[in-house]
């Protein structure tokens, strides 16, 4: 069953799983766990914006609201690594180069992008988007403290 589908403590329990397991994994296999588990989430057209940064939801409202769009994704992938000890992370608005705009979760130096497509982490170079916006991160790392 998608945990997207079920309660909020069940949602809760299999997220904090997931961040206990990627911390004794290899960065790569980590973000391969962390971007399978919130391709599961189902996505409306839009929820967060880049404009409302200061309401963003933390962590935990995320999970209890349960309404995502790819940027509300993105920033419950970049939550589960930051709260994983995952420090070098970031999410940028990107246009590919079929001129679509994507919220990505940039890993390790921009060496693993995620919430592009599924089983996708390392399929992708970062130098195939064009980069429109990047989160200051210290917004993010508040709303966990």
């Amino acid at each position: 069953m998608n945990i997207f589908q079920t309660d909020y403590s069940n949602r809760m329990r299999e997220w904090k799983s997931l961040r206990i397991e990627i911390r004794g994994c290899h960065l790569k296999q980590a973000c391969v766990m962390v971007d399978d588990w919130w391709q599961k989430a189902p996505l409306i057209n839009h929820h967060l914006h880049w404009a409302d940064m200061e309401a963003w939801p933390d962590p935990w409202t995320l999970l209890s609201e349960n309404t995502y769009c790819t940027l509300a994704r993105a920033l419950g992938m970049c939550y589960t690594l930051l709260l994983s000890d995952i420090t070098d992370v970031n999410i940028i608005m990107a246009s590919d180069i079929q001129g679509e705009d994507h919220n990505l979760v940039i890993v390790g130096n921009a060496h693993y992008v995620l919430n592009y497509h599924p089983k996708s982490v390392t399929d992708i170079n970062i130098t195939d988007f064009r980069s429109i916006r990047t989160l200051n991160l210290d917004l993010i790392k508040q709303k966990i403290a």
